[in-house]
């Protein structure tokens, strides 16, 4: 059975005092965040990365950005209200807020999604079945010989 989550907005404490209030997350809004960081991506790898020297071929630039952009959007999106910042709350104000505290921004991300994280561990989402089938999975083995031979037998002699 799934149990539905949190529907209300909940403190999140971080670390030194700040504190965030936030909206939950919801299926659109994480799909929305997910869509725009890529949009993001595309226009810097298309108009900015060369002349940054970074190549956005590259695997780990492009996790690294896209995990930057969805935090930001997730801090966008869900905090609506901020205790131990001194500035007032503007979309400004959250966006300086992450990109100048790399270990916040990362602890915000981790506290923010872990009631979803949590779901998912305890099977509370759709994830992978416990007895490992999968219905939808392609088949990628090769199937098994119909017949084995058995093992020569081992002949052991005497020094």
């Amino acid at each position: 059975m799934i149990k539905l989550g949190n529907r209300e907005p909940v403190w999140l404490d971080l670390a030194e005092g700040v504190r965030l209030k936030v909206r939950p997350i919801t299926t659109p809004s994480y799909a929305m965040i997910q869509a725009q960081a890529e949009k993001v991506f595309d226009d810097w790898a298309e108009h900015r990365a060369e002349t940054e020297g970074l190549d956005a071929g590259d695997p780990s630039v492009r996790r690294g950005l896209m995990r930057a952009l969805m935090i930001k959007g997730l801090a966008l999106y869900a905090v609506i209200e901020w205790e131990g910042i001194e500035d007032t709350l503007t979309d400004d104000a959250v966006a300086a807020f992450i990109d100048e505290n790399p270990l916040l921004a990362a602890l915000f991300y981790h506290r923010y999604l872990s009631p979803l994280e949590e779901r998912t561990a305890e099977g509370n989402a759709s994830g992978p079945a416990p007895h490992g089938i999968s219905a939808g999975a392609q088949d990628i083995a090769k199937p098994a010989m119909e017949t084995v031979e058995p093992p020569a037998p081992i002949v052991k002699t005497s020094p």
